[in-house]
């Protein structure tokens, strides 16, 4: 039978890096096609804003998007608008939703158009790589359960209240948890040790996942084959 391996936020990112910088994913992270891999609704939407990150200016960089939220030199709001914080964060919101008037005021001479330019010619690159990492996961065929399907069900929705009440998960992470309990996962990969620790507060109940981080994946696979349970990871 086919096993499923879930994959956390911070797995997407990694073999989502690996695939743009031509290594081979599959066999770096040991996850060949013979897996079902899936993954959350929750996990795409925090790797949107990942992509926003220094992510672009660094492991991401063959994209050439000259871009950083960070307040460091690279930055592209500190070097060409000279604002605070805030004023850096509404200048990113205004380039997000004002594509249209922003096509238009770009075509002027003056230095706040100039400065549009560039926001511009960033937020196409980050669609650029936003779209790449959803024709990657198509490509691959990683699954995943939308929000409106895990929650349509009454059931689903009890576990839910269940997890928040009964568990250690922290509050952040229960969507996630419960995407990859709802999508029968086998294995639930991450890196985040914390969460890893705190699955064992989870019911032993049928189809909840064993939760390890890459270093202990295989260990941990085959100890599920045999039907053991494993120990958090130390």
């Amino acid at each position: 039978m086919q096993e499923t391996i879930f994959l956390d936020t911070n797995i997407l990112r990694a073999i989502f890096i690996a695939s743009v910088n031509g290594e081979d994913w599959r066999s770096k992270y040991r996850l060949p096609t013979s897996f079902r891999l899936v993954t959350a609704q929750k996990c795409l939407l925090e790797m949107c804003g990942i992509l926003k990150t220094g992510i672009l200016t660094q492991e991401l960089a063959i994209y050439g998007c000259n871009y950083s939220l960070s307040k460091r030199d690279d930055s592209l709001l500190k070097r060409i608008l000279d604002g605070t914080e805030f004023h850096d964060i509404f200048w990113h919101r205004h380039v997000l939703e004002a594509g249209v008037t922003l096509k238009e005021e770009t075509e002027r001479t003056n230095e706040h158009a100039r400065k549009l330019r560039q926001l511009v010619k960033w937020r196409a690159c980050y669609e650029r790589v936003h779209t790449d990492f959803e024709r990657f996961l198509e490509a691959e065929g990683v699954e995943y359960v939308l929000y409106s399907t895990l929650f349509s069900l009454h059931e689903w929705q009890a576990k839910l209240e269940d997890l928040a009440m009964e568990t250690l998960i922290p509050g952040e992470d229960i969507e996630i948890v419960l995407s990859a309990w709802y999508l029968n996962a086998d294995i639930f990969l991450t890196e985040d040790k914390r969460l890893i620790r705190f699955s064992f507060s989870l019911p032993l109940e049928p189809h909840i996942p064993a939760f390890c981080s890459l270093a202990n994946f295989e260990q941990t696979l085959a100890g599920k084959r045999e039907g053991f349970h494993t120990f958090p990871e130390t």
